[in-house]
């Protein structure tokens, strides 16, 4: 090594010599033999030593590097369900909205991604109000009474998402659904009193079933954006579902459209939503085709 090294180390690289800045960083390291790391030896507070430029010391590797085995994951591809509810409300910029959730049956994977739903409600106002319903709280079918069926469950997104989950939870344990009607506008009309400050009430229904009290219609007094769930490729949307759209002056949307002018259709007009053609005749819509 050169006699005098001042601020400059000397290191061999395969058999050649040179010099590079240095410092001292480590003094008086003790290691045992079974150390895997400088975390299990001793040694002086860094940069604090007792040394001079020729007491340093190398440090030489063997062996071949092998890389750390990275795992991936693929993602799950969303259903049908989770693309036609979140695909709609990224159509649209609706705000303070009261989600009314049918969460009887299959219908699970319509409301799967209610966690992003909730983080937007926090950076965005997207959703106010949740309310599950799951027509009657295995109430027998034969003592369902139109108007106060029950099995409804409200929750505002204030109160935190763990407490949603927990509602959620309750509202689909607490009943079976029953016979194939359900209470969806029972629900509708306990979202609008108990959220009055909600705008935008919007409806995730379940397009193979039909309410059972479309007589409560004429109640409702606020626009009800339909969503329709359940809707497989080539089946037909729900009739009474336009109904709950067209009569509350509200829209109905799909997978990949927005029926947003109902309200303009007059008695015997026909308009084609999905695989059908409806006609709107004095008492709500009938499918011709």
């Amino acid at each position: 090594a050169p006699d005098v090294l001042q601020d400059k180390c000397y290191f061999e690289y395969n058999g050649d010599p040179f010099l590079v800045p240095c410092d001292f960083v480590l003094d008086n390291l003790n290691c045992t033999s079974d150390a895997t790391s400088l975390n299990d030896c001793t040694y002086t507070p860094l940069f604090q030593h007792h040394c001079t430029n020729e007491m340093h010391v190398g440090i030489g590797c063997a062996g071949t590097y092998e890389p750390p085995i990275i795992t991936t994951t693929t993602a799950s591809v969303p259903t049908i369900d989770e693309q036609t509810v979140t695909g709609v409300l990224s159509r649209h910029n609706w705000t303070d909205i009261g989600a009314v959730i049918d969460v009887t049956g299959s219908m699970a994977s319509c409301y799967a991604q209610i966690d992003q739903w909730m983080a937007l409600s926090q950076t965005n106002r997207l959703v106010q109000y949740f309310v599950f319903f799951n027509d009657g709280d295995k109430t027998p079918d034969a003592n369902k009474v139109i108007g106060s069926t029950g099995g409804i469950y409200g929750v505002h997104t204030s109160e935190g998402i763990v407490k949603v989950l927990e509602t959620l939870k309750t509202a689909k344990s607490s009943g079976s659904g029953g016979d194939g009607p359900e209470n969806d506008i029972e629900a509708i009309l306990y979202t609008i009193a108990n959220c009055p400050t909600c705008e935008n009430i919007i409806h995730i229904a379940d397009n193979q079933v039909t309410p059972r009290d479309m007589s409560l219609l004429n109640k409702v007094t606020k626009p009800i954006k339909v969503i329709v769930c359940k809707l497989a490729a080539g089946t037909l949307v729900n009739e009474k579902l336009l109904d709950v759209a067209y009569k509350t002056g509200g829209s109905l949307h799909t997978l990949d459209s927005d029926i947003e002018t109902l309200g303009s259709l007059k008695v015997n007009d026909t308009i084609k939503v999905g695989a059908g053609t409806y006609r709107l005749n004095a008492s709500g819509f009938v499918r011709i085709a």
